[in-house]
């Protein structure tokens, strides 16, 4: 077995071979180390080094991933990192640069996940309040029939907002979706931090700014629905806990709320503790949406979902093959839409 698995590996073209639920990645050159890393390893090198072929300047490793996976990797070599050579499956995330990917036989996109020529109906809009450091610039998704219906409308505020327009197609995802009826028609406000570390660490001034400043802002330029179960807050990463902080600080302005792979470990779990003090949906009655990537860790979203059902909370609770990206949120955003919207 293993004579024919070194044939296969001399002989390939491309990189990682696949069959069944092993992959085996390939490199050619005449580094002394190659090291993979990836969604696997937490994007940590973890010593996992590949093996030479004796004579020849080439490596491989092997590996097993569940036949549902999507995986973004590079290689170690010496101490540069490095795309795959033998792989022209290529993406940028903005999350450590392009990254070399791949999806095992089972892994299926999203049917909603793509963009499309033409685009959206989107529009940029000054936020300005009293101090005169505060001016921010917002872009405004219109669902379709806006103009035309003179109807009010729900409202998403999403955090990253620029990178979920270029690298998550968020108003896209939302145009496709509406238009086949998956979801009501809804507002999008694609809102970014000036200093992401700071603000989206379950800031309470930023919190306020989005409360004070954009909210009064939105509904006074815009038809929206002004009450709690009209606006919705959703983000990835740390955007995801500065949704969460936001929405259980003005719980009277919004009831629905999600994250994408969302940071519950800052301040040893301080949002996790907040969501456990909550009284219930009895009290306020949030709507909530969470998803993560198996890969990059379920165990503390699994307690945090566990939690919420305990309370009562209507909650939609997803897991998937997949790592800390952007084409992993992108994949599971029409979901998230009609999660939060139901």
């Amino acid at each position: 077995m293993r004579a024919e698995l070194l044939a296969r590996v001399k002989q390939a073209d491309h990189s990682p071979l696949i069959d069944g639920d092993t992959a085996v990645f390939i490199h050619r050159g005449a580094a002394r180390r190659v090291e993979i890393v990836g969604d696997f390893t937490g994007w940590r090198p973890r010593r996992l080094a590949l093996r030479k072929v004796r004579n020849h300047d080439i490596r491989y490793f092997e590996a097993q991933f569940p036949r549902a996976a999507r995986i973004e990797y590079k290689f170690i070599a010496g101490r540069r990192w490095i795309e795959d050579s033998l792989n022209s499956r290529r993406v940028d995330n903005g999350l450590g640069g392009t990254n070399s990917y791949f999806t095992m036989p089972g892994y299926r996109e999203s049917p909603t996940s793509s963009a499309f020529e033409g685009g959206p109906h989107l529009e940029r809009l000054i936020v300005q309040n009293s101090t005169p450091d505060s001016r921010r610039v917002v872009t405004v998704y219109l669902p379709p029939g806006y103009t035309t219906s003179g109807e009010d409308f729900p409202v998403l505020y999403l955090q990253d907002g620029t990178e979920y327009i270029a690298r998550g197609f968020a108003a896209a995802i939302a145009e496709r979706s509406i238009k086949r009826g998956e979801v009501r028609p809804f507002i999008i406000v694609f809102v970014d931090p000036r200093d992401r570390m700071r603000e989206y660490w379950a800031s309470d001034r930023f919190a306020d700014w989005i409360a004070r400043d954009v909210v009064p802002v939105i509904d006074g330029r815009f038809r929206t629905i002004r009450d709690r179960d009209g606006r919705a807050l959703l983000g990835a990463s740390l955007g995801g806990v500065a949704s969460i902080w936001t929405a259980i600080k003005y719980p009277n302005l919004f009831g629905r709320v999600g994250g994408q792979s969302s940071s519950f470990w800052i301040d040893r779990g301080r949002v996790i503790n907040s969501l456990a003090e909550l009284p219930g949906p009895g009290s306020l009655p949030f709507r909530f949406y969470f998803d993560v990537g198996r890969i990059e860790g379920a165990d503390t979203h699994r307690r945090v979902a566990d939690t919420l059902n305990r309370k009562g909370y209507p909650l939609t609770y997803r897991e998937a093959w997949t790592g800390h990206n952007w084409s992993s949120w992108r994949d599971r955003l029409a979901e998230a839409y009609q999660a939060l919207w139901q």
